[in-house]
C-alpha cells in the first residue's frame, strides 16, 4: 500500500495554492519571498525560477531533475518521527510514464551513510498542483538503497537524527524541456492536542520500581485502562520515546515483563487528578523510572565515586531534553511545574549507601532544578516504607530531613499503603492512591 497520501488541489490558481494545515512545523518553505535556500541538483545545476509561492526548474539535461532541501530541513529532525513530510508538486508534462517522482533522503549513521527512497504517485494532470503527505516513519514503501528491503525502525531513526540530504525528484524520460515545480514544503511533528488556552504544565515522574509500577491494570476499575486524552505522556524508557495519551503500559520494571502493556505506576491517577483540577491547561508527564536502581550508584550527580555521574542521572537528562525540545519544536510554551520522586529502597541494603542518601538527594534535586532552569521547582518525594531492609530507617529519615530543610521540597507518607505478595511493591489500589497523594501536594502548592 502506498503510504504517501495525495489530494488534488483543483481550485488553485498557478502559484496561489491552499496552505498546508496549520501545525507547529519543524521546518517550512512557502517560497513567499524567494527560493529559501533550495537548489537544483542532477540537472546540470539548472537555474531556479521563482514566483511567490513556488519554485520551478526546467529540464536542460538528461540527468534526473531534483530539488535539494536547505539546511533547516536537515540535521537532527528526530522530533518529526511519526509526523509528515508534505509538499505540492506540479509538472507541465501530460505524460509522466515511464518515470516516477520520488523522495530520497540520506543520513550519517553508525553504519555509515544510509539512503532511503520512496516512490510517489504520478501526477494525473499537467499544470495542476498535487499535494503529497508522506508519513515520516519506516514502512514497506520506503526502500533502503543498496539493500533491497525497507529500513528498520532503528535505521530510519538513525537517518533522521543526522539527516544530510533530502531531495524531491520529479523528472520524466518521455519529455524534454519540461517544467517541474514545488510549493509549500513542510516537515511536521506528530499531532498533539492544542493546549487551550494556557501553556503546557509539565511534570516529571522518576525513580525506581514503585514509580515504574508493578501493578496490573486488569485488577482495578476498568476506567484506568482507557486512554486519557487530557494528559500527554512521554515515556523516556522506551526505544522510541514520544508523546501519547496517558495509558497503562509504561512500567518497564522486571515485575511487568509477563504483560508489559497492562502495567502502570502512579501516573494514571496523578495525571487524571491534575487534568480535572486544571481544565483549561494541557497536562504533560515525562516519565523515566527504572526498577532496582539506587541513588548512590545510578542517579548520583558527579562525585568521587562516579566522576561522570550515574548512568540514570545522565539518561534522565537526555529524556527530559528530548521531550522538552519536541515541545519547543512543535511551537508549544511550557513550564516544568514539578518533579515527583519515588525511590530509595535500593539504598537501604548497605550502610554506606544509606548514609550518603541525604547528601546525594540534595545534590540530585539541585541538579534537576538547574537542568530545567528553575531553582525553586517543587520537588515531591514519596517516603519509602520499611520493608525490613537493614538500613531502611536511615533512608526514611534522610528523605524527611531533605524535605524539611530544603525549600519547596515535600514528602508524602506511604506507610499505610498495601503491598503485593512480594512485600516491597505497592499493590494496585495503593498505586492508585499513591498517584492521588502526589497530586494532592501538587494541587495544594499550585
Amino acid at each position: 500500500m502506498m503510504l504517501a497520501r495525495t489530494r488534488a488541489l483543483l481550485g488553485c490558481a498557478l502559484g496561489l495554492c491552499c496552505a498546508a494545515s496549520a501545525n507547529a512545523q519543524i521546518a517550512v518553505s512557502d517560497f513567499s519571498t524567494g527560493t529559501d535556500g533550495w537548489r537544483t541538483v542532477a540537472n546540470k545545476n539548472a537555474a531556479i525560477e521563482w514566483q511567490p509561492g513556488m519554485i520551478t526548474q526546467q529540464d536542460i539535461h538528461y540527468g534526473t531533475m531534483a530539488f535539494k532541501a536547505p539546511s533547516k530541513f536537515l540535521g537532527d529532525v528526530s522530533a518529526a518521527y511519526g509526523g509528515l513530510f508534505s509538499f505540492e508538486f506540479m509538472t507541465d508534462s501530460p505524460n509522466f510514464w515511464p518515470s516516477q517522482p520520488k523522495i530520497r533522503m540520506s543520513g550519517q549513521t553508525q553504519w555509515g551513510t544510509l539512503t532511503v527512497k520512496l516512490a510517489l504517485h504520478e501526477p494525473a494532470e499537467a499544470n495542476t498542483l498535487l499535494a503529497y503527505e508522506i508519513p515520516f516513519e519506516e514502512s514497506e514503501d520506503w526502500s533502503l538503497v543498496g539493500r533491497r528491503r525497507p529500513p528498520t525502525q532503528e535505521e530510519f531513526q538513525a537517518i533522521i537524527s543526522k539527516l544530510t540530504d533530502i531531495r524531491i525528484i520529479g523528472d520524466t524520460s518521455s519529455e524534454s524541456n519540461e517544467l517541474f515545480s514545488i510549493a509549500n514544503v513542510r516537515l511536521d511533528p506528530p499531532d498533539l492536542p492544542e493546549p487551550e488556552p494556557g501553556a503546557l504544565k509539565v511534570y516529571i515522574m522518576a525513580g525506581q520500581s514503585n514509580m515504574a509500577g508493578c501493578d496490573d491494570v486488569r485488577n482495578v476499575d476498568p476506567m484506568w485502562a482507557s486512554a486519557n486524552d487530557d494528559v500527554m505522556l512521554y515515556w523516556g524508557n522506551e526505544l522510541n520515546p514520544g508523546f501519547a495519551p496517558l495509558t497503562p503500559g509504561t512500567s518497564g520494571a522486571s515485575c511487568s515483563d509477563a504483560a508489559p502493556g497492562f502495567y502502570f505506576g502512579p501516573e494514571l491517577s496523578f495525571g487524571s487528578d491534575l487534568a480535572f483540577a486544571n481544565p483549561d491547561d494541557q497536562i504533560v508527564i515525562i516519565k523515566f523510572a527504572v526498577g532496582g536502581t539506587s541513588l548512590f550508584n545510578y542517579w548520583t550527580t558527579p562525585n568521587r565515586e562516579y566522576p561522570n555521574g550515574g548512568i540514570l542521572w545522565n539518561e534522565i537528562q537526555f529524556a527530559m531534553d528530548d521531550a522538552l525540545n519536541q515541545l519547543t519544536a512543535m511551537g508549544y510554551d511550557y513550564r516544568v511545574e514539578g518533579f515527583l520522586w519515588m525511590q530509595g529502597e535500593s539504598d537501604t541494603d548497605k550502610r554506606y549507601r544509606a548514609r550518603k542518601y541525604a547528601s546525594n538527594l540534595t545534590k540530585f534535586i539541585a541538579s534537576m532544578r538547574s537542568f530545567v532552569g528553575d531553582p525553586e521547582m517543587p520537588f515531591i518525594l514519596g517516603r519509602i516504607r520499611d520493608a525490613g531492609q537493614p538500613h531502611a530507617q536511615m533512608v526514611r529519615d534522610a528523605q524527611v530531613y531533605v524535605a524539611t530543610n530544603i525549600p519547596n521540597v515535600y514528602w508524602i507518607d506511604t506507610d499505610d499503603l498495601g503491598w503485593l505478595p512480594d512485600g516491597i511493591h505497592y499493590d494496585e489500589q495503593s498505586m492508585i492512591e499513591l498517584g492521588h497523594r502526589f497530586a494532592d501536594i501538587v494541587i495544594a502548592i499550585d
